[in-house]
């Protein structure tokens, strides 16, 4: 990842905060930090046993970000790979043009996996404060050597990062703008999304976030939110607030098709 500044004039730099050398911290005290990490049971660590996590903790470093920063630029180096411990990123691509497009939200227990080529083809924006653990590429290739069950869970969390594509890839193709939308509620209720103790979840995107990620207008998105607010299926405490009331009648209308 682009953790350091980056080389070219023409933007800023990204802001990513680390610890940068090996006698930075205690070994004890981070792996006690792994074992009360909130991605502890993501597919990616969910499979270590107490020990391999304790001597995975001196592969990786711990990195803060700030909500508004830009934590890896598109184009820059492939350095790191990471995974979200607390937090949200908004992933996008930019065209020649100037356009944007959304790609994707992560949350704790999410993966930024390294890319195919030697530099990255997505750049990863805070939506709010947050972690990352992050690896060295060598030190990445070292650990999914060494731990069998690392690299199977590695390779799960890549192998669901691909489907979600594929089932945006569907909705954007197929699916009406209501479809959209609750599919979008669904997998974000069923995800790392923040919640409240009562189930309420926290977007930290806006509603323009939401539209350009699903490929819609910010008036089709909220005209949808109001709908199924109306028909009791969800609840708005507030903008950025949502309670999925009835689940699996939202369920049903990320693939039936029938607006409410």
């Amino acid at each position: 990842m682009a953790f350091a500044s980056t080389t070219s004039l023409d933007r800023p730099p990204s802001h990513l905060r680390a610890r940068d050398t090996d006698d930075r911290v205690n070994p004890v005290y981070e792996a006690l930090v792994c074992g009360n990490c909130p991605a502890r049971q993501s597919d990616l660590c969910g499979e270590l046993k107490d020990p391999e996590l304790q001597d995975l903790s001196r592969y990786s470093l711990r990195a803060t970000f700030r909500e508004g920063e830009t934590v890896i630029w598109e184009g820059d180096p492939a350095t790191h790979a990471g995974i979200v411990t607390r937090g949200c990123l908004r992933m996008t691509r930019t065209g020649a043009d100037g356009r944007r497009q959304i790609l994707g939200f992560l949350f704790s227990g999410d993966i930024v996996s390294l890319p195919a080529t030697s530099h990255y083809t997505v750049s990863l924006e805070a939506l709010a404060n947050g972690e990352l653990c992050r690896f060295e590429r060598s030190r990445l290739e070292a650990a999914l050597h060494k731990y069998p069950n690392l690299e199977r869970g590695y390779r799960r969390t890549v192998a669901t990062a691909l489907e979600g594509a594929y089932g945006l890839a569907y909705s954007l193709g197929r699916k009406t703008a209501m479809e959209r939308v609750a599919t979008f509620l669904s997998d974000l209720r069923s995800g790392s999304c923040p919640k409240s103790p009562g189930g309420i979840m926290h977007l930290p995107m806006t509603r323009t976030d939401i539209a350009d990620f699903l490929g819609l207008t910010v008036e089709t998105v909220s005209r949808m939110f109001t709908k199924l607010k109306g028909a009791k299926v969800i609840r708005l405490p507030n903008a950025q607030e949502v309670e999925i009331v009835d689940p699996a009648r939202l369920a049903s209308l990320a693939e039936s098709g029938n607006e409410t």
